[in-house]
């Protein structure tokens, strides 16, 4: 287990703290420039303060601008990506820089998209009980049993599993193995992100949530779920018709 640097004045001996929620940095990732990412993101910093986190506000990159993260970086997609929708190319750059912070930091950070909206404190002991890259909910968002499911898990006793994406498509063409079904919200330490990192420079990116696969990082989740995809997603067919991921390039 490495020694992690504390954000805080209290000491993280090899990653453990009686403080972790508040040691942690955690990130929201927000375009400034979106309302509606405002406001997702407002409900769920304070949610995540509600529940023991001091998050920082991440300025999201524009995907219209990702041309000129690709020059600065020198990096690039390992193929076209999904209709070529700029909101996907925004989201990748916005994680990539996160995990470079978190090698920088030299320390596990929390990772909430705008919609990442926390359910439960993070258990003291959350350091010790994965490797690499934490899932805070397992549960699908896209499935009609959504809000079912986490009401059930709710009281369950907490336990970390492998994650398992039930509808891992073209691992193969994709190249990352069984990957995140959406990184809305998850704790990354500084070896997984060395490791996203090298993986990426080596042979190129693809869209963020399919990144994190279980063929470049060991990919774990917390059972219940401690954070879910923002309420208003979960009515209609929101999901889809406020994907910034999905529409930023018809705004």
């Amino acid at each position: 287990m490495a020694n992690y640097k504390c954000s805080q004045a209290q000491s993280c001996w090899y990653g453990r703290c009686k403080f972790v929620n508040t040691c942690m940095k955690a990130f929201i990732i927000r375009l400034e420039e979106n309302e509606h990412s405002c406001q997702m993101a407002q409900d769920c910093y304070d949610q995540a303060v509600v529940h023991g986190l001091q998050p920082d506000l991440f300025k999201a990159i524009n995907g219209n601008d990702a041309h000129i993260h690709y020059e600065k970086t020198g990096i690039s997609p390992k193929r076209k990506m999904k209709k070529g929708r700029p909101g996907v190319k925004g989201c990748f750059f916005s994680h990539y820089y996160l995990w470079l912070e978190c090698i920088k930091l030299n320390s596990p950070i929390v990772i909430l998209e705008h919609d990442g909206y926390m359910l439960k404190p993070l258990p003291d002991n959350i350091l010790d009980i994965f490797e690499d890259v934490l899932k805070l909910d397992r549960c699908d968002p896209f499935s009609n049993s959504y809000n079912k499911t986490l009401d059930l898990e709710s009281t369950m006793p907490l336990s970390v599993e492998k994650y398992t994406n039930l509808e891992n498509k073209n691992p193969d063409k994709i190249g990352t193995g069984n990957y995140f079904k959406g990184a809305y919200a998850y704790i990354i330490k500084p070896s997984g992100a060395s490791k996203l990192i090298k993986h990426i420079e080596q042979y190129g990116h693809v869209p963020a949530d399919q990144q994190i696969g279980d063929w470049i990082v060991d990919t774990r989740t917390t059972v219940p779920s401690l954070a879910r995809l923002h309420p208003h997603y979960a009515i209609g067919t929101n999901i889809k018709k406020d994907s910034l991921t999905r529409n930023l390039g018809k705004q």
